[in-house]
């Protein structure tokens, strides 16, 4: 091993041209000039000839770039990568995709030029020892010998982590530049795919909030919106459903484009404990996992620990808070595809503004590190002072150089293990051993989607004459197939003798057939497959009859009937089982269906024509939805809102000051309270527990507070003048508090040693029959993570009520996947419940049902909640 001498040294970024003359100096070399917008053609070609300098972060932006209270935002991130595409002979910027607000998405590939010159090659050997089949012996080890470690680093996924698209730059320049033997070893040895950031509309807001309070007491502070259009912190939450742009552009480069071996997501946490967590993970882990990616994931973590010891970086901890058992986040799904997925997370400043952690305030409290103290995975505590911008880019830097040194000296044993885990997974499954989506379905749009998702991920597809799917296991992604399909048991680990496991890090449920709902079983692979592709969107027709009748069992029908609702053709529904149709079957006529032909092909939802209507249907119009959003910035408003946008619906962002100006019963049919805690909703303030500071930092004044007593007035007057309410989750106690319906949540006051339901999937009985249950099945998996479970009591003359879901009698058939405890606490109770109140109607749905954009199976819950509030049933 190398001494700490050998490195390569850190680079002094200084300014030693002024801004004006760098400007013309690389204009005359065809350099973009600092801060110029990206546009969205193709990223610029080599302009500089061998030799040119290639400028450095700071002396292109003319700002000192990693300075107190100051920041690079996107647009000049890219610029930067632009100037050193142009400039260096080591640095191609490759746009891979486009953001949700169409920000071009870049990636800096970084190697030696003749790695460069060859990178198809390179690429095409990751691909192949991705996938051996068919592979033999001597021409899999010719392939390591002659390949070359491909390693993914990814930055700023979470906004206001901002440190490492900052260091992207110093890294990405040191790389450009250096000349020692050592790092031009790693380059040699290693094609780095650096994204500096993977969030680039979350970035500029970030920034742009930062500079705007620069200077004010609202400096460094949180912003009152989301950090992404949609969702937030939870764009590390969709890695498996894919359901976000950003998400959707990564999965390309990682499993279809580049196959890179090692993957590294670069994070910031909170600034009172310690400075740095690199792997080993915590516990617990997934066994299905191969072992060789925690054995790497351990190597280069140490590497990284070591150095960062070396050049005295106290306060950097392993086997910390951070587990290895849920598939969800970016580097965690890649565990399920034999990459070596790596994670590290250093403490935060307020942005670009320094904090002084005093030793008092320094604390451990997570797993792993329970008292602040030295120990076996934390032997050199921060002692406390001033925690800077400058330091978390120097703490991540020193990591990510660890990262290549480890890769390079290890090359061929990566790329052998990759080899090794793709083999391995092949051979795991038994002759024949597949899952099978059968054509015949509930709910056959949604079976579809399941496919297509499994296709996205790079997942062999196979189907039938009969439209049967069949998903093999015996493929290198086979692991990550097993894990998607089946029904989840949290594994419960302990560290010492006694009762208490290892507590979960997110969520324990992800089988996709039970969100969904969709029938999956096992299958042997019958003879005559072909590769499965998404049919064809050809519009749906429209001939043959006066309606066309559609059946409420996908909430893909959303998407159809909100289609019909914008045409100036009539929709109506069967409020009753009538003739063979099931309540709720909507009926549209024929300039209905024709706008609405396209998107039926598309997604799949089949019609039939008819001559006529049922008698008794109802008319059914488009609803005027309202969401509520608070300044407490809430992911599941952001999620709402995506999944109202992307199933058809318009909803309209109600703010506390929009709701407590009244008259909302004249733009609205519904309004939507997301999963929102009480007190937020009531005060904008989080309720301190007994023994936390009453202190909690502000925002500006105009994005302070909650409804209020006026919001609270506004919205019983919406309800009672006809307007119907929908509360999801935690807002149920709101609503129950202030409307005073005869409805109580049993566990609002539970212990988590008494109760404790970490994300998991539950069963519960549907009620038939009603407006927002229509099309349901009678028994369904709800995701559930919050003490929330319904008793109902009977109500006056003046008030109706009705349990539209329910747990089971006997606790052992509450779990569905995942793990719960007290489920006992949940039999008997209802899930979900609907009341009149005054002309208006209450909707409590006790559960989140638009969870991540994941639960198709309880889409309808929302979905026909909506509807019903302007249905007149």
């Amino acid at each position: 091993m190398r001494s700490l001498a050998s490195l390569p040294l850190s680079l002094s970024l200084s300014l030693p041209l002024s801004a004006g003359l760098l400007v013309l100096s690389l204009s005359a070399r065809g350099v973009p000039a600092p801060s110029s917008p990206a546009g969205p053609g193709a990223v610029s070609a080599k302009a500089a000839s061998a030799g040119a300098e290639v400028p450095s972060p700071s002396a292109f932006l003319g700002i000192p770039v990693g300075a107190d209270r100051t920041l690079a935002d996107y647009r000049q991130i890219s610029d930067y990568f632009r100037a050193l595409d142009a400039a260096s002979d080591r640095v191609e910027v490759v746009s891979f995709g486009r953001s949700t607000l169409g920000k071009e998405m870049l990636m800096a590939v970084v190697s030696s030029p003749e790695n460069l010159a060859r990178q198809g090659r390179i690429r095409e050997i990751a691909r192949r020892l991705a996938d051996p089949r068919g592979l033999a012996p001597a021409e899999a080890e010719s392939l390591v010998k002659e390949g070359k470690a491909v390693v993914l680093v990814t930055c700023g996924i979470h906004a206001s982590e901002i440190g490492s698209t900052q260091m992207a730059m110093e890294w990405a320049y040191g790389l450009a530049t250096a000349t020692d033997p050592e790092t031009l070893r790693r380059l040699s040895e290693v094609v780095l795919l650096l994204v500096p950031s993977i969030n680039p509309d979350g970035n500029v807001m970030e920034v742009e909030w930062y500079r705007k309070y620069l200077g004010t007491r609202w400096e460094g502070g949180r912003m009152p919106w989301l950090y992404h259009p949609y969702v937030g912190h939870d764009d590390n939450r969709d890695w498996y459903m894919l359901t976000q742009a950003e998400t959707k552009a990564l999965t390309r480069v990682l499993y279809h484009d580049w196959f890179p071996q090692v993957f590294l997501d670069e994070h910031q946490m909170g600034p009172s404990g310690p400075r740095m967590f690199v792997p080993p993970y915590a516990e617990p882990m997934d066994p299905d996992i191969h072992p060789l990616v925690f054995r790497e994931a351990n190597l280069i973590g140490s590497t990284m620990a070591l150095r960062l010891e070396q050049a005295g970086k106290k306060g950097v901890i392993y086997g910390y808070a951070f587990d290895a058992s849920w598939p969800g986040g970016t580097k965690n799904t890649a565990w399920w595809k034999n990459v070596t997925g790596l994670l590290t997370e250093v403490a935060s400043p307020r942005l670009a503004t320094p904090v002084e952690v005093p030793p008092t305030e320094l604390a451990g409290g997570a797993k792993g590190l329970v008292t602040y103290t030295a120990q076996a995975n934390f032997p050199s505590p921060w002692p406390g002072g001033a925690w800077r911008l400058r330091d978390v880019m120097d703490y991540e830097r020193i990591a990510s150089d660890a990262l290549l040194e480890s890769v390079a000296d290890h090359r061929e044993d990566v790329l052998r293990d990759m080899l090794e885990r793709a083999r391995a997974t092949i051979a795991a499954a038994a002759p024949g051993e597949a899952y099978r989506i059968p054509a015949a379905q509930r709910d056959a749009p949604t079976a579809r989607l399941l496919a297509a998702l499994m296709r996205e991920h790079n997942v062999d597809v196979l189907a039938n004459a009969n439209g049967d799917v069949y998903v093999p296991l015996a493929q290198p992604y086979g692991r990550f197939v097993r894990e998607m399909m089946e029904p989840q048991r949290y594994p419960e680990v302990k560290l010492v003798a006694g009762k208490e496991i290892v507590a979960p890090y997110d969520v324990t449920a992800w089988s996709l057939p039970l969100m969904m709902g969709v029938s999956v079983e096992k299958a042997p692979l019958p003879e005559g497959l072909a590769p499965w592709t998404p049919p064809a969107p050809i519009a749906a027709a429209t001939e043959g009859g006066a309606v066309f009748a559609i059946r409420p069992d996908s909430p893909e029908r959303a998407k159809v009937l909100n289609a019909a609702l914008r045409s100036k053709g009539t929709v109506s529904v069967l409020p009753v089982e009538r003739d063979g149709l099931p309540a709720g079957t909507a009926f549209l006529d024929a300039p209905a269906a024709a706008a609405a032909a396209g998107v039926a092909g598309g997604t799949g939802v089949a019609w039939t024509a008819r001559k006529a209507a049922p008698r008794g249907t109802v008319l059914l119009k488009a609803p005027r939805v309202g969401l509520y959003k608070p300044w407490a910035a809430s992911m599941d408003e952001g999620w709402t809102r995506f999944l109202l946008e992307r199933y058809g619906f318009a909803p309209v962002s109600l703010d506390n000051a929009a709701v407590q100006a009244g008259r909302l019963r004249e733009r609205f049919d519904v309004i939507v309270l997301p999963d929102v805690p009480p007190d937020v909703l009531s005060t904008g303030r989080r309720k301190q527990e007994e023994g936390e500071p009453r202190y909690v930092p502000s925002l500006p004044p105009e994005y302070t507070g909650g409804l209020e007593r006026e919001g609270a007035r506004a919205l019983r007057d919406f309800v009672d003048a006809g307007g119907t309410l929908v509360a999801l989750a935690s807002a149920c106690d709101w609503v129950t508090g202030e409307f005073e319906v005869p409805v109580r949540n049993v566990l609002a006051k539970s212990r988590p040693e008494e109760f404790r339901c970490p994300g998991t999937l539950l069963n519960v009985s549907v009620a038939p029959g009603h407006p927002v249950t229509w099309g349901l099945p009678r028994q369904v998996a709800i995701f559930l993570e919050e003490p929330m479970a319904f008793q109902t009591s009977l109500p006056g003359a003046e008030l109706s009520r009705w349990v539209l879901a329910a747990y089971p009698d006997d606790a052992r058939d509450v779990l569905a996947s995942g793990w719960i405890r007290g489920e006992e606490r949940l039999t008997r109770r209802a899930a979900a419940v609907a009341t009149t109140f005054g002309k208006g109607k209450l909707v409590l749905l006790g559960f989140r049902p638009q969870y991540r954009a994941q639960t198709h199976a309880t889409f309808p819950f929302l979905f026909d909640a909506l509807y019903w509030s302007v249905l007149g049933v």
